[in-house]
């Protein structure tokens, strides 16, 4: 006796035979469909929109995608067997050069699953099917698109994780030779140098150092000390891409054209780096022309020296010129040995170590602050004005038959901290 055909098997062959079918209707739609896809992608995701170029490889993109998912739909092909379209590898590769962040291809990958398969479970509707056999044939839409997202999705992060590593070390490169060049003064014309690195020396310019000191052989963390750079250009209102290079592995030096370095802005700086665990950087002050460029720049490695050696400094994660201990720690930082026993001459013992002379040195820094006013003195302290007398009398009379210079004085514990270790130990020169 023969048995009769087996129900299931039909069943998966009019799934199949209706997957094909709706894979035909979306392909007859293709130019209608991909034209929305890029216009919903380009109007939601800022970073993909605005570049006509850019829009035109989003479409090639979304073109062979959606492509590829009919040919899947169609044919009940296996991934394995696949290839990644040209157009999806080059638009990635691409938003990589234009330091687009991957978050904003996933996203657009995202945004276009969801809009296909919203097209697909229409197309379903119109089948006119018994809703077993629609539900089936809505499963397996989703079932091959989600498979094929993440497929795909895997591909285009490796190569724009792969190409952004690569345009960044090749355009950092290329800056650095270009850049040291006008630093050294060497003759270079103008318009040379902008085509050459897209950025102009006829501007205003804001030098800046940032390092970093954690997973400097790290390709992310490299990324992420040039993406904080490019923030910290928006947050000082630089209206164009800052000029970066690399200068080792853990360490770039940044030119932010047209900066202006408001109190608001320095606080953004701030709160931008704090939010980067490890990384320090410092700030010029703006300069304009290719003197600006240079001397900014200059100003920016005088911070980073202080920033590296001085105990006032060395907890802050931003430190700018702009502060104007700055370059009087820096000018006396030439030769730290010698300026460190000028103010234990000057301060005698209480330019030791230890809470007695913290409290005198604190003392009679607010005195002499106040014009030796020890009613405010001891005020500002929080002291009685007889305990002010006391201790500044106590200090006067150490200071013995040499006497006491005020401006010397002032000048001596201004430094103090930044000179002198808290156990007393000289910083090396």
């Amino acid at each position: 006796m023969t048995s009769g055909p087996d129900p299931a098997e039909e069943h998966s062959a009019d799934v199949a035979e209706l997957l094909a079918l709706v894979a035909r209707q979306i392909d007859m739609r293709m130019p209608e469909i991909v034209r929305e896809m890029r216009d919903l992608l380009a109007s939601r995701i800022d970073d993909l929109g605005g570049d006509p170029q850019l829009v035109e490889m989003l479409q090639a993109s979304i073109e062979g995608n959606v492509t590829t998912i009919c040919h899947i739909l169609a044919n009940a092909i296996d991934l394995e067997s696949l290839q990644p379209t040209t157009a999806a590898v080059e638009y990635a590769a691409r938003l990589a050069q234009r330091d687009v962040p991957l978050s904003a291809l996933t996203r657009a990958y995202y945004l276009g699953q969801s809009m296909f398969l919203r097209i697909g479970m229409d197309e379903a509707e119109r089948l006119g099917v018994r809703d077993r056999v629609k539900i089936d044939v809505v499963r397996d839409i989703a079932d091959v698109v989600h498979r094929y997202i993440d497929w795909i999705l895997q591909l285009v992060t490796g190569v724009h994780e792969q190409e952004r590593r690569r345009w960044w070390s090749t355009r950092a490169a290329l800056n650095a030779s270009i850049i040291l060049k006008v630093l050294r003064g060497d003759s270079l014309p103008l318009r040379g140098f902008a085509s050459e690195t897209g950025y102009t020396l006829t501007q205003t310019h804001l030098g800046v150092m940032a390092w970093s000191d954690l997973d400097a052989d790290d390709p992310a963390r490299q990324h992420e000390l040039d993406l904080l750079l490019r923030r910290l250009a928006t947050a000082v209102h630089s209206p164009a891409p800052p000029l970066i290079t690399v200068v080792d592995r853990s360490t770039a030096w940044a030119w932010f054209g047209g900066a202006r370095l408001e109190s608001d802005a320095l606080a953004r700086v701030e709160e931008l780096v704090m939010a980067v665990p490890g990384v320090r950087v410092t700030l010029g002050e703006p300069g304009r022309d290719v003197g600006g460029f240079r001397r900014s720049h200059e100003q920016a490695a005088i911070a980073r020296l202080v920033a590296l050696s001085s105990p006032r400094y060395r907890d802050r994660t931003v430190v700018s010129y702009s502060d104007p201990q700055v370059a009087l720690v820096q000018l006396l930082t030439k030769d730290s040995t010698t300026t460190a026993t000028w103010v234990r001459e000057v301060l005698g013992d209480y330019a030791a170590a230890g809470e007695h002379a913290r409290v005198m040195r604190e003392t009679v820094a607010a005195y002499y602050a106040t014009d030796k006013n020890a009613v405010r003195a001891a005020e500002r302290l929080g002291v009685h004005r007889n305990t002010v007398r006391q201790r500044v009398d106590k200090f006067e009379a150490t200071l013995g038959a040499r006497g006491v210079d005020p401006l010397q004085v002032a000048l001596a514990l201004r430094i103090y901290d930044d000179l002198i270790l808290d156990g007393g130990d000289v910083l090396p020169s």
